[in-house]
């Protein structure tokens, strides 16, 4: 075989090879869709204790742990089989499942309202995403998060009365790391109840303890007290001054 055929027969070879490569360097050039998963759907459903689907619930997503202010996004309410959905960008975010009586959709629970208790972490990443929800009353949650509360947290409760020593029924109680009152402390009661008692779940430490009467609470915050948390606490009332 000649020399010239030789060069010939390599590259013919070569062109093969190359033919044989190029649909592999054609799909691997292609443009891919931006992020196939940029959105996905979050679904599930909301039930009671005993398991009967929970109808007019909302679920209420944050972009981080914070779940005391408005929420990022909102689901529209359940159905009448407790069941929801909610588009969302991939991502990651914390979860409640709320139902409320009123019109309010942020802000401590008023008695009669039910909740799903400490946010769901969800790690939002597949098309469609199953996440359920358990809600209970206020005295079931406050039950249930009792009995969940590990050695470092401590349960703290009393009332909030006024001067003549009759329960403030339009109040709730916070605890604060700092006597500088943000624009959401970092730890909240519900509402309080008829004998105006609360009650607050925290890390031990120490807080300035207070209350407020509109939320968020702003001028209307009164700390009450610094206090050292070691230990649950109970009666430790709050009285409102006469105006």
């Amino acid at each position: 075989m000649s020399l010239n055929k030789v060069r010939y027969f390599i590259l013919l070879r070569r062109a093969g090879k190359i033919l044989v490569y190029l649909p592999f360097l054609a799909a691997c050039l292609m443009p891919y869709p931006a992020h196939a998963g940029e959105n996905a759907t979050l679904t599930g459903s909301v039930q009671e204790m005993n398991g009967k689907p929970v109808q007019g619930a909302e679920v209420s997503v944050y972009t981080g742990p914070n779940v005391r202010g408005t929420a990022d996004f909102i689901s529209p309410r359940t159905d009448s089989n407790g069941k929801y959905s909610i588009v969302l960008p991939q991502g990651r975010y914390w979860a409640v499942a709320r139902v409320r009586q009123g019109s309010e959709q942020f802000g401590p629970l008023m008695t009669g309202d039910k909740h799903s208790g400490d946010p769901v972490e969800i790690e939002l990443t597949q098309e469609v995403q199953q996440v359920n929800f358990t809600v209970a009353d206020l005295k079931e949650a406050a039950a249930l998060s009792e009995k969940k509360t590990s050695e470092n947290t401590v349960v703290i409760r009393g009332s909030i009365l006024d001067g003549n020593g009759n329960p403030v029924k339009s109040a709730y109680a916070f605890a604060n790391r700092t006597r500088e009152v943000p624009e959401i402390p970092d730890y909240l009661s519900s509402w309080v109840d008829e004998k105006g008692q609360y009650t607050l779940f925290l890390p031990r430490g120490k807080y300035f303890l207070g209350y407020a009467t509109a939320f968020p609470p702003g001028p209307h915050a009164v700390f009450y007290k610094e206090i050292m948390l070691d230990r649950d606490a109970r009666n430790i009332d709050m009285i409102m001054p006469d105006k």
